[in-house]
């Protein structure tokens, strides 16, 4: 795997919530020794593994706080991508009077939907 498909690979599994402790172990040690071969897209796509990670799994917390903190910048600065889904659930809100937020960000700079 490289580095991209390592990030698409703890991504899907946090999507999942396919998330056994042993595999989970053995991607969190290879990210490591590879992360600084990471693009944005990757640390981003990381950082939301490792959030997953943290709430299933909290002994398996094994980032230094400098990579997380890498890892939520990246997530942060990384522009959303609303999905066609998000869009038609806004039209809709809209048609019906609803006064929204198409996206909401957070003071920690988190895009929700």
């Amino acid at each position: 795997f490289n580095s991209q498909d390592l990030a698409n690979t703890a991504w899907a599994f946090a999507c999942a919530g396919c998330i056994a402790s042993d595999r989970i172990a053995a991607l969190l040690d290879r990210i490591i020794a590879v992360l600084s071969t990471f693009e944005a897209i990757g640390l981003s796509q990381l950082y939301q593994f490792w959030l997953s990670v943290s709430v299933e799994h909290p002994q398996l917390q094994r980032l230094e706080p400098h990579h997380q903190e890498r890892l939520r910048q990246a997530y942060v600065q990384t522009m959303p991508r609303p999905s066609r889904l998000q869009r038609n659930v806004s039209t809709a809100l809209s048609r019906l009077g609803w006064t929204h937020e198409f996206e909401y960000v957070t003071e920690e700079g988190f895009s929700l939907d």
